[in-house]
């Protein structure tokens, strides 16, 4: 492969890790909101539906910290080649 092939389609992977990210980040907002409503219907703050919305919730952000990070940092070494 040429550089310029290259260094393009290593534009649109990062262009695609930052829509991953940007959609991640709307799914912990929707979370959030739908934890609060639970916590409001079942009239509890430690509910079974809550904790699990809670798991997610962590689950998603494991995935962010260790998954995507991963990514980038392949990314940035690739770039640098």
């Amino acid at each position: 492969m040429k550089k310029k092939e290259i260094r393009k389609y290593l534009r649109r992977a990062d262009d695609y890790m930052e829509k991953i990210e940007k959609k991640m980040r709307y799914i912990d907002s929707t979370l959030f909101f739908i934890s609060l409503g639970m916590e409001y219907f079942y009239q509890q703050e430690d509910c079974k539906q809550s904790n699990m919305v809670q798991l997610v919730k962590d689950y998603l952000k494991t995935i962010k910290n260790v998954e995507v990070a991963g990514l980038h940092e392949v990314l940035k070494e690739l770039k640098d080649v």
